[in-house]
């Protein structure tokens, strides 16, 4: 173990948050039985359930409106029984709370980038389970903590008092860590990010998957300003378009993996080395996919994603829609000996749909899997200022030429029908939400 873990461990255990005690187990989970971890993801289930009920009477009204009675054993306690907990739930709940639930909880919040951020207690212990999971999954990455590491990071938005600032940058100090900032992310700042890159020398970089792609292009259209290529690469905060893992390996250098996660739990999952599937951080969380109607979807069959977390008693997260649309793969192990299950793919928000002028919706995953045979196209979005049409952004390196715009077009149609208006703009850069995330569709209806 290096000096920077071992010095950061020390800080938390005199702290009280009991961090290497946490480490030790969370190392120790990786290596046990599929069997095992069911069986404890089951306990820990039952008793998150029996807790929250009693804590919480909003959730208990919920579940009583559901089930017809709260549950009182634990034993007794099956996911598929319980309904589901949404944002707006979680928001009412919130507001409902005059004090901390438990001792010690503090508040937490996630971006917003729907426009209604929400906002949630967590305990300090849970918080030391989701750092010990994403730490865990980073290693598979040969990201962890302690790795010399540069975050292309978004910052907040409001600066942080100088206490908080100071303990920022000493945690980032231990970790062996550095982070550039993703506020803008203009041609000007992507060319000083190779710079820091060049100077810092990384093993390792991390970023939201969308911003890797933007700078790999970058650095393809200038040939020789990115002089240091990191080992590996870990894409975080959304997914990659098909075909933009290779521009990144090819233009940035390193291997990379794809990480999943929400400021609700941090980490979800996490690629291994075989890249097939997200390992799910299965000690910490319990994940399910399901249909619409809320049956637990086939394995391969594309579902909503809830998550349960097993280690935080200050919010009821159980069985909780983050918003996301995934699929689960079967139970056959991975060729890297984790027990954890793993979910096969995660496929963008449920809201990211463009709507069509009879008033139904077509979900933007599709846009993805037509826009991959293109590839003069570098980058994407769809703004849809009303259900009458859309604008096609397209990030290229040439201008756009109006033979492959109406093969493009043709394609689009089959799906959109012939109703929708449909132009097309050339863009330098995507918009993107105050996290810095890159948005796939901006409806403005």
């Amino acid at each position: 173990m290096n000096m920077a873990r071992i010095t950061a461990n020390a800080l938390g255990d005199l702290r009280g948050f009991g961090r290497s005690r946490i480490r030790r187990e969370v190392e120790i989970n990786a290596r046990r039985a599929p069997q095992e971890i069911t069986a404890m993801q089951e306990v820990l289930f039952g008793k998150r359930v029996l807790d929250a009920v009693n804590r919480f009477p909003m959730y208990a009204d919920k579940v009583r409106a559901h089930c017809g009675a709260v549950p009182t054993c634990a034993a007794e306690i099956r996911p598929g029984m319980l309904p589901i907990w949404t944002k707006k739930d979680q928001r009412e709940l919130f507001a409902s709370l005059r004090e901390p639930p438990l001792p010690g909880a503090f508040i937490h919040a996630t971006g917003g980038s729907t426009g209604e951020p929400t906002r949630f207690y967590m305990t300090r212990e849970s918080n030391e389970w989701r750092v010990a999971v994403a730490d865990r999954g980073y290693a598979w990455a040969g990201a962890e903590e302690g790795v010399r590491s540069l975050y292309i990071w978004s910052t907040p938005v409001h600066p942080p008092s100088a206490a908080k600032a100071l303990k920022q940058r000493l945690a980032r100090w231990l970790a062996n860590r550095k982070q550039f900032s993703l506020f803008q992310f203009s041609m000007e700042r992507k060319r000083e990010c190779c710079a820091t890159l060049n100077a810092f020398r990384p093993k390792a970089l991390v970023s939201y998957s969308g911003n890797l792609l933007e700078l790999a292009c970058f650095v393809r259209d200038n040939p020789g300003l990115l002089q240091w290529h990191p080992a590996t690469i870990v894409g975080a905060a959304e997914g990659l378009p098909p075909g933009g893992r290779e521009i990144v390996e090819k233009y940035l250098g390193g291997s990379v993996s794809m990480s999943y996660g929400t400021r609700e739990f941090m980490l979800i999952g996490m690629e291994c080395r075989h890249h097939e599937g997200y390992h799910i951080s299965a000690d910490n969380l319990f994940v399910e996919v399901v249909d619409e109607e809320g049956r637990q979807a086939k394995p391969g069959q594309t579902g909503r994603i809830l998550v349960t977390d097993l280690r935080n008693p200050a919010t009821p997260f159980i069985r909780y829609e983050v918003g996301d649309m995934g699929a689960m793969m079967d139970n056959s192990p991975c060729g890297c000996g984790c027990p954890f299950p793993r979910l096969a793919r995660v496929e963008g928000r449920c809201g990211e749909y463009v709507e069509l002028p009879d008033g139904s919706r077509l979900t933007a995953i599709f846009i993805a899997h037509t826009l991959k045979e293109f590839l003069w196209i570098d980058g994407f979005q769809i703004f849809q200022p009303d259900r009458y049409g859309i604008t096609v952004r397209l990030v290229t390196r040439d201008p756009l030429d109006p033979g492959k715009l109406a093969i493009l077009e043709h394609t689009m149609r089959d799906k959109m029908g012939k109703t929708l208006r449909i132009d097309f703009a050339r863009v330098s850069e995507l918009e993107k939400a105050a996290s810095g995330k890159t948005l796939p569709v901006i409806r403005v209806s």
